[in-house]
């Protein structure tokens, strides 16, 4: 046990005893909204985490909180990964399969499981935390919406009847445990398009092609693309149709100097009978359109169709316990861009405020000498307007809660964090210029390891 919650509730880790039923619970509470029939597979994605399946999450990963008869009512797991930022390989854990029974909300379980999680986090040198999941609700645990996820576009099928014939000397086929390192230098290719992104090597592809039971909900088909013999791309694909009977495209990447109008004409049938696969045996029946939602919005793939249909972007959350510390751990990549910035060979002090707590940077001709936790001096005399000052114990840029977060992770420009928040204050040209070229928006494309 590690808390007494009172009210015959405790919280505990977990054990490998505790498999199947974390599998029978994250079923019925992570159910599909307004769905009154278990997810299974839900089930079955706890299930393999719980019995080893996944590289690094182990049973005592997940913490639970159980009634006095021994019913588990809460739980949370931590799975720890590696991501990049800017190329910069950065320690993440990832909170996931985070639920309570109806009847015990309210009663803050998450909050003392999070207590934990980011204690364990902390223990195991994560400088970062993300999270995938329901709007607002995990800001009051210290998370932002700040990692751009999906926005890209869809097809329905009607609208590309009759479906135009593949190119010559196009074949596409399911993927095998030989295509790993082929898959692994695509997609590393791939990853330099995105600000964060997530590495896997030859090894992970071979998790992610055998390593899932049949009903995971992270289970993905991956297609390979031939032309002339030759393996010039993958697709992956969700196993589960939308409700509206979409099959979900998770990833379309190609070799470099392969056509995206030859690849995208080849894939159509294909990735249609996939989804006429899956749909098989269900009331929907037949894959009705393509989602390429996780492509997100800048993907070479919108600029060989002319898609008529989108839906909006939505957005991972992340949690820097320590900002100062997190940048620290990214000043390659820091430093890179200010290289290539307006800024390059900058010199020069920069203070960024939220108000409570800030992070001071130096920079000697373009490399970053002072990167640490700094703290706005409340007893700065005479009222707070965000103009240039000559006071140092005055922050050169303010950014309110934890906006800043948005800035770091490209989801937002520093103009449109103005433009939307009146407390974010920027005092000279100078300290827009460093920000602008530190912090770009960039889009990001993650696909964790789950």
């Amino acid at each position: 046990m590690i808390r007494d919650l009172g009210d015959g509730l405790v919280l505990r880790a977990s054990t490998p005893a505790d498999a199947e039923a974390m599998a029978a619970f994250v079923g019925d509470v992570l159910r599909a909204q307004d769905s009154d029939e278990p997810n299974h597979h839900m089930s079955a994605w706890t299930r393999d985490l719980h019995e080893g399946r996944h590289p690094t999450f182990r049973p005592g990963d997940c913490t639970i909180v159980a009634d006095a008869g021994g019913r588990i009512v809460s739980c949370l797991h931590l799975v720890t990964q590696t991501w990049t930022y800017g190329g910069v390989p950065i320690a993440v854990g990832q909170p996931e399969l985070i639920g309570t029974s109806p009847e015990y909300r309210g009663r803050h379980l998450v909050r003392a499981q999070f207590d934990v999680v980011h204690g364990w986090s902390a223990a195991r040198g994560h400088p970062m935390l993300a999270i995938s999941g329901i709007p607002w609700f995990y800001r009051q645990f210290g998370y932002e919406l700040a990692i751009e996820r999906g926005g890209g576009p869809g097809v329905r099928r009607d609208a590309i009847v009759p479906l135009p014939p593949p190119p010559p000397a196009w074949r596409v086929r399911r993927a095998t445990v030989d295509d790993a390192a082929f898959l692994a230098d695509t997609y590393t290719a791939a990853a330099a398009r995105s600000l964060v992104s997530v590495p896997r090597d030859a090894t992970l592809w071979r998790y992610e092609l055998t390593g899932h039971s049949a009903d995971s909900a992270q289970r993905r088909g991956v297609l390979v693309l031939e032309r002339d013999g030759h393996t010039v791309g993958y697709i992956t694909h969700g196993l589960e149709l939308f409700s509206s009977g979409s099959l979900v495209v998770t990833q379309f990447e190609l070799t470099a100097g392969v056509s995206w109008r030859e690849a995208w004409l080849a894939a159509l049938a294909p990735l249609f009978e996939a989804g006429d696969a899956v749909a098989a045996g269900t009331p929907v029946g037949r894959c009705t359109a393509l989602s390429f939602w996780l492509l997100g919005r800048e993907h070479p793939l919108d600029r060989v169709f002319r898609f008529q249909e989108r839906d909006d972007p939505y957005a991972f959350y992340v949690r820097l316990p320590d900002v100062a510390t997190f940048l620290r751990a990214v000043t390659p990549a820091l430093e890179r861009r200010l290289a290539a910035s307006v800024c390059a060979g900058h010199s020069g002090t920069l203070t960024l405020g939220f108000y409570r707590d800030g992070v001071k940077l130096a920079f000697e001709r373009g490399k970053v000498t002072v990167l640490e936790g700094w703290r706005p001096d409340i007893a700065v005399r005479g009222l707070e307007f965000g103009r240039t000052s000559p006071d140092a114990r005055r922050p050169v840029a303010m950014f309110p809660d934890l906006t800043f977060l948005q800035l770091v992770f490209g989801f937002r420009s520093l103009r449109e964090l103005e433009a939307a928040f009146p407390d974010c204050v920027v005092r000279t040209n100078e300290a827009r210029a460093l920000l602008d070229a530190l912090f770009p928006r960039t889009p990001s494309d993650v696909w964790p390891v789950l």
